[in-house]
């Protein structure tokens, strides 16, 4: 199978990419570094963005399938219309392209926050009603972006959405946000936690679910992709077990949290650095749903996602491997 991929350099990506190789599919990958990308006979680069029609066209053409993993993320409190821009508008010139193209399949990776979360304790499926909130947000164009890719299944295109939640694991080489908490709780360099938590995803699992819907699945359909809820306490106590050093750091409460924001703020700038945290990202972790339902994911595409623990210790263990913890 020959297979179109967009943001094949992410998280997501470098996971699957080895895995469809090793399939003995055909990739073609966008890109906007062509220089430094050779390729291969089994892959092949094209230069572009999302938001360059001529490059989607040429990625697309003579493809049996789509998968979309490109995306900008973010977790900054401003709205960012060039986000908003650049997930939505990419998603509709690729999925156009992909049609004119008589792509076969088309999976496009939404996400867990697409959807509305509350009740927190009651169990979420793909029925959840989506999010409705602040125009320029991350969490809606996550929203717009899975509209408009189901829009052109009722065109003809097979299109199938796959939403996980918190991605974490191996393979995370810029690394993500979730990677970089994990090397910093490891090394001890931050302070305090935050209250609540959320539900992780093996990246592995995710990759797994992405090539089962090549040739599984349903077009036109959603499948959550969720793991194990996990409070931010515990997440820092198995990283301590692992560590084999007890990790035991205050809980900041949530008032609290929110009066720092502009100390946070203000050192961020100082710094360079990336604030520690945003009320955004606050909100995600005292506002996210405890109870995650992959069971159609898990009939439909053998999603079987393995434990917490698991993950983390193998996510650790790379880290060392690659020297970003000793």
């Amino acid at each position: 199978m020959k297979i179109a991929i967009t943001g094949a350099s992410g998280h997501i990506g470098s996971a699957l990419v080895p895995l469809l190789l090793a399939a003995g599919h055909s990739l073609r990958l966008l890109t906007r570094n062509p220089s430094r990308n050779t390729g291969t006979d089994k892959v092949e680069y094209i230069s572009g963005d999302l938001l360059n029609k001529e490059s989607l066209q040429l990625l697309v053409t003579g493809a049996d399938a789509v998968i979309h993993l490109a995306a900008m993320i973010s977790v900054d409190d401003r709205q960012d219309e060039h986000l908003f821009r650049v997930n939505t508008t990419g998603t509709r010139l690729l999925a156009e392209a992909a049609l004119q193209s008589s792509v076969q399949r088309f999976v496009h990776i939404s996400s867990v926050t697409a959807f509305r979360q509350a009740p927190y304790n009651q169990r979420m499926d793909e029925s959840r009603e989506w999010l409705r909130t602040a125009r320029y947000s991350y969490d809606y164009s996550k929203v717009v972006s899975q509209a408009i890719a189901l829009q052109y299944a009722e065109y003809g295109l097979k299109v199938l959405v796959l939403a996980p939640t918190a991605v974490i694991g191996p393979y995370d080489g810029k690394p993500s946000l979730l990677g970089k908490a994990i090397v910093k709780l490891y090394a001890g360099k931050i302070p305090a936690l935050l209250p609540g938590g959320v539900d992780f995803v093996d990246v592995r699992d995710v990759a797994g679910a992405i090539i089962a819907a090549l040739t599984g699945g349903t077009p036109g359909k959603v499948y959550l992709l969720s793991g194990e809820w996990v409070s931010l306490a515990n997440f820092s106590r198995q990283i301590g077990l692992i560590r084999g050093k007890k990790i035991s750091l205050p809980i900041v409460p949530v008032w609290l949290a929110f009066l720092m924001l502009p100390v946070v703020k203000l050192w961020a700038g100082i710094t360079g650095a990336a604030p520690l945290y945003t009320r955004m990202s606050v909100d995600n972790l005292i506002h996210s749903n405890k109870k995650i339902d992959h069971s159609l994911a898990s009939a439909e595409l053998q999603f079987r996602p393995r434990p917490f623990s698991t993950t983390l210790r193998d996510t650790i263990e790379w880290f060392k491997q690659k020297g970003a913890l000793s």
